[in-house]
């Protein structure tokens, strides 16, 4: 058994010195830049030893972008599944408001965009398979509606991040809310009367 625990220590600190170096690289570069045989030699790390734990440097970004996810998903599951969209808002920017540098880097830097943006209709499906207030639209209208929600929600986000988050969080919620939900609620208040 004691063998197990220090492997698993081994593990657990090659992990680590990965994602310190990895988490670095990104703030210093794009993502086009970021090498193996770098990383390796930052984290002090034989290369033989990173493809023990990933298959190459985008499975890395996979990774990170899950942990990303798996935060996000266990604070909306606190919320109703009904709740308005202002409240899920709410918690996309409270939650997303908290990460680190680098992860601001790989949602809003172009070069990291294409890993953020698989995560981010990821967060959508979590949501839609949660509730689906769009039901009663035909799934192109709905592909439509959630392309809206996800592809504004992470451009007003990038917005903020881009202009140094100088509106305060709670006005950026209210404000971001306001626009995304007003929109909706016309949306149904159309769909309706049809």
């Amino acid at each position: 058994m004691q063998t197990v625990k220090k492997q698993d220590l081994r593990v657990q600190k090659t992990k680590e010195a990965i994602y310190a170096a990895f988490k670095q690289m990104i703030c210093e570069m794009d993502a086009d830049k970021i090498t193996i045989k770098e990383l390796t030699d930052r984290a002090r790390i034989h290369y033989k030893t990173f493809y023990l734990h990933y298959t190459c440097i985008e499975a890395l970004f996979e990774d990170v972008i899950g942990q990303l996810l798996d935060g996000y998903f266990s604070e909306i599951d606190t919320i109703p599944i009904d709740a308005p969209f202002t409240e899920t808002n709410r918690v996309f920017f409270e939650y997303m408001s908290k990460q680190e540098p680098y992860m601001e880097k790989v949602i809003s830097a172009p070069s990291y965009r294409e890993f953020a943006g698989r995560g981010f209709l990821s967060m959508m499906k979590h949501n839609r398979a949660r509730h689906n207030p769009y039901a009663a639209f035909s799934a192109e209208e709905q592909n439509i509606i959630n392309t809206y929600l996800c592809t504004t929600s992470i451009n007003l986000y990038r917005q903020w991040i881009s202009d140094g988050k100088a509106i305060p969080l709670d006005k950026m919620i209210e404000l971001s809310g306001t626009l995304l939900n007003d929109g909706i609620n016309a949306l149904l208040r159309t769909s309706a009367r049809n």
